[in-house]
């Protein structure tokens, strides 16, 4: 009896946090075999190509486009095997690994959305000609969150790492100007890390601005807790300078947040207008007239993790006729 179809899932310690959902989820959803290998030298992909032994129906998934993949994409003969590519932000848009990519080599370009395919393009027009490029929407697992039962809209979140392009001194900016109108208005983080210079920077400004008594800093918080922590939160407050889709957007809607996300590159091809700031003024006014649960339903149609997983199965199976064919 033939075996199923294998997909070798290539990735790097600490560049693994987006896979967790896809390799629990595609083996029962496309009917393939998937199996993570975790590279850490030249090894891990001899091992990758010998699991998948048949190079006419397997398939090798490199996820981001990150130092060793594309020279090892380049170095290597894959016999036939198709060879696909999810691209993420931080490739696309900070470093030139995209645009020196031997695409000539790779079957199949994922991203996120569309914002990101031209980014690609951009930086590596002969993708239009070596490849397929898919934009297939991140999903999130929407039974992890459930409607906010006690919304706060005097509490405001803000996530991530405390860098420069996560823009944290806006939200200050934003906080000053509530204040202005209702001092209940209180701004609550999560997320450790980041650069000196924006932490440094963000303290320096609450400190001037009057805001350190409004403020409160949770600090790391586990993905587990992340649903009970974006529902404690009246409105998420997303003010970095770029995002390729924006977890942590999804994350809080289906918690029942209201979002107000700054204006950048690609943001009105994902979220509603009525989303969307690009002024502290108009922040302001949008999370004064905020209400409970009210992007749940868009986020379940657009984003839940069955159709991420049903797009990847239909990709996968093209895959299997172009290469039986």
């Amino acid at each position: 009896m033939q075996r199923p179809p294998r997909l070798a899932m290539m990735t790097l310690p600490t560049l693994d946090h987006f896979t967790a959902d896809i390799l629990a989820r595609l083996p029962a959803a496309s009917g393939w075999e998937v199996q993570k290998f975790m590279v850490t030298s030249p090894a891990v992909l001899a091992a990758a190509l010998e699991w998948t032994d048949d190079p006419s129906r397997d398939a090798i998934w490199f996820e981001f486009c990150w130092p060793p993949f594309p020279a090892m994409i380049e170095a290597t003969d894959f016999g036939g095997r198709r060879v696909i590519v999810r691209v993420h932000r931080i490739e696309a848009v900070e470093t030139p690994y995209v645009a020196n990519t031997a695409w000539a080599k790779v079957d199949d370009v994922i991203v996120v959305s569309p914002d990101m395919r031209e980014r690609v393009l951009s930086a590596a027009p002969e993708v239009t000609y070596t490849s397929r490029l898919h934009i297939i929407f991140n999903g999130v697992d929407t039974t992890r969150f459930t409607a906010n039962q006690s919304w706060n809209k005097f509490r405001l979140g803000w996530c991530g790492l405390m860098n420069l392009r996560k823009n944290p001194t806006l939200a200050l900016h934003i906080l000053w100007k509530l204040h202005q109108r209702d001092d209940r208005y209180h701004l609550t983080l999560c997320g450790m890390g980041g650069e000196a210079l924006a932490s440094e920077s963000f303290l320096y400004l609450a400190e001037k601005l009057g805001l350190t008594g409004a403020i409160t800093w949770d600090g790391r918080i586990s993905q587990a807790d992340m649903p009970a922590w974006h529902a404690s939160n009246g409105v998420l407050v997303h003010t970095s300078l770029h995002e390729s889709f924006g977890y942590a957007i999804a994350e809080a809607a289906l918690s029942g947040c209201d979002i107000a996300i700054a204006g950048h590159p690609g943001a009105d091809t994902i979220w509603p207008a009525e989303t969307i700031f690009h002024t502290i003024d108009g922040a302001a006014a949008l999370i004064q007239t905020a209400r409970p649960n009210r992007w749940r339903h868009y986020v379940e149609q657009r984003f839940c993790l069955g159709h991420q997983i049903t797009d990847i199965s239909r990709l996968l199976q093209c895959n299997l006729q172009a290469a039986s064919s």
